[in-house]
């Protein structure tokens, strides 16, 4: 279906424009500012151009965009750059609600409008995601638009590695064989980013590629990497990426923190740092959204309070219209400093929240601690008999406020409509009630998934290890295991090692005796720290493993690899002579003593 905003053809069946994520099948002048009628009166007619701000069951125009001609600008030529050959990546960094998605947003219309092609990857605060969550998503929509013959032209070699990331490539290539198995971590890792960047290069020839990586500061370490390594290698093609992330939460021990320092370490990233509206881009704002001039007490009140975060003046506007506070015409409107405008983020969505019927905030509650996506069933299998029943309603009810929102090309599928509305129902939670729940959503999923359960064991591991003192703990501590082996063999690594670290934390709070099972655990989280090349903790973990089982082949041989590759020849030779004389006491012989023959030997 033909987008009349930005100018995208869609599937047909599409609801929502994929670049710029109009609702399809609106004008392109409804698509920009969309009416919002006040609750105030009942019209048999159509409203007239001076009625504004609808009751609950109407939104605000997220398409209401003011400012940032600056950034715009750095942005369009970025974009230019990109389409001449000289792709690049660039950052968009704030604070929550600054605008960052919706300014990327903003470049993604103008850059269909220049013929590009946009595909999004979202990176989720729920840490149940994926390995490479966000290039999942991006090469899934690409490999979905394109029969199997461009994307066997496109792919060539290489798409055996991509499909083992993204199963959809195996789907469209039916007759795919398997990927050849690499013994060297390092070697299979670098031949996926090799594989998913010749691939893009590739795609970029055809047509220019923009892709959008949103929330990258809950993007795991992994997905960080392939972002490094295919941004050093677009520099001649036509590829623009843009990322966004928050600034306040990326402390130094934080993974993008590494990325963002070797990026700029080598001049291959420009920033853009948005920041707060100022009082006259507030006050254009208000014009735009409300429907008449505002009031000068008005737009000073709405800035002061917001500090013009726009997910803020949006919030309080919407507030203040569902609380009759915006009359019809704005002659009748009170001053600013008669309204009653809230004085944080939290508290307006708090009041927006409480003119939903109680059952809607209790199915809202259960879907928050879900994730900020959720699907139908899951939701359904989640909430009580009661609730179920009247699930539909309640659902509907929350997209006429604009709480939910259904997810584009995905049936059955919501998400809420900022993360911040999800924060605010997840945190109003007691810790037991939270538990509570968690324990539940996972045995849900174990229902709905039990014929295809691999994608979905890092979201398994997250709502049993939520629910650990309320729930099934050995069941926790095995999904995380679970989840650790998958993340290893998808080459995530630093994943793999955080959920094996996840199971053994388990075991010990659990006080589970199972000292083969720790040692099993401790050996894998040495394997997946030194596959991450981490070799200073992965022989901090073999030596645990050690401790408790000191004849254990593959836990010396890992040691003594591991003190290896941190240059300590000193104790990885101890740790061959062991393997030595371990193999000659057994009389075995294995592939790896020659070389541990070799090292020992080496004066």
């Amino acid at each position: 279906m033909y987008c009349r905003r930005c100018g995208r053809a869609n599937r047909a069946d599409a609801a929502f424009c994929d670049a710029c994520g109009t609702r399809l099948g609106e004008s392109a002048d409804r698509a920009l500012v969309p009416p919002v009628h006040s609750d105030t009166a009942a019209h048999s007619t159509p409203p007239s151009p001076q009625d504004h701000l609808a009751a609950p069951r109407h939104h605000l125009p997220e398409a209401v965009f003011v400012g940032r001609q600056r950034e715009m600008a750095s942005l369009h030529a970025a974009l230019a750059e990109a389409l001449s050959g000289r792709g690049r990546l660039v950052m968009l960094a704030g604070e929550p609600g600054i605008g960052k998605t919706r300014t990327a947003q903003e470049l993604s219309v103008y850059a269909t409008q220049r013929g590009a092609q946009v595909f999004w990857g979202r990176c989720y605060e729920n840490p149940g995601a994926p390995p490479y969550w966000p290039w999942v998503q991006i090469i899934r929509s690409y490999v979905r638009e394109r029969d199997a013959e461009q994307i066997r032209a496109e792919m060539g070699g290489a798409a055996a590695d991509i499909a083992e990331i993204v199963p959809d490539v195996r789907h469209a290539l039916p007759d795919l064989p398997s990927a050849p198995s690499l013994t060297d971590p390092e070697q299979a890792r670098f031949r996926l980013f090799d594989s998913v960047t010749t691939f893009l290069i590739n795609a970029a020839r055809g047509q220019p590629l923009v892709l959008a990586l949103d929330n990258l500061h809950w993007a795991d370490r992994a997905s960080l990497l392939l972002l490094e390594f295919l941004t050093r290698e677009i520099g001649a093609s036509r590829i623009l990426l843009l990322g966004t992330y928050r600034d306040i939460e990326v402390s130094r021990q934080h993974p993008l923190f590494e990325t963002l320092g070797e990026l700029s370490r080598d001049r291959l990233q420009y920033r853009i740092a948005l920041r707060g509206l100022d009082r006259e881009e507030v006050g254009h704002f208000l014009d735009l959204a409300v429907g008449g001039q505002p009031t000068e007490e008005l737009v000073e009140s709405v800035h002061q309070r917001t500090e013009g975060n726009p997910f803020f003046v949006i919030e309080v506007v919407r507030l203040l219209a569902q609380e009759g506070q915006l009359a019809s015409g704005s002659a009748h409107r009170p001053r600013g400093s008669a309204m009653k405008i809230p004085e944080g983020v939290r508290e307006v969505i708090g009041r927006r929240l409480n003119r939903l019927s109680p059952a809607c905030n209790q199915i809202l509650s259960v879907a928050s601690v879900i994730g900020r996506e959720f699907g139908l069933e899951e939701l359904r299998c989640t909430v009580d008999a009661f609730l179920a029943e009247s699930l539909l309603d309640s659902l509907e009810e929350t997209l006429a406020a604009h709480i939910l929102e259904e997810v584009p090309q995905a049936e059955g599928r919501f998400q809420f409509t900022h993360v911040l509305i999800r924060e605010t129902l997840y945190d109003e939670l007691t810790a037991p009630r939270r538990a509570q729940l968690h324990r539940r959503i996972g045995e849900a999923l174990e229902t709905l998934y039990s014929a295809d359960i691999g994608p979905h064991l890092a979201r398994l591991t997250h709502h049993f290890g939520e629910a650990f003192q309320a729930g099934d703990r050995a069941k926790a501590v095995e999904y995380a295991e679970r989840a650790g082996a998958r993340a290893d063999v998808l080459l995530a690594y630093e994943e793999a090692a955080h959920y094996y670290q996840m199971a053994l934390d388990g075991l010990e709070r659990e006080m589970m005796l199972d000292q083969r099972r720790r040692c099993r655990l401790l050996l894998a989280l040495g394997e997946a720290r030194r596959k991450a090349g981490d070799f200073a903790q992965a022989l901090v973990e073999f030596e645990r493993s050690l401790q408790r089982d000191p004849n254990r082949f593959r836990t010396i041989y890992g040691a003594a690899q591991a003190a290896e590759a941190s240059n300590n020849r000193k104790v990885a030779s101890e740790y061959y002579g062991k393997l030595l004389a371990l193999a000659a006491n057994r009389d075995t012989e294995r592939p790896e003593l020659a070389y541990a023959k070799v090292f020992v030997e080496r004066p």
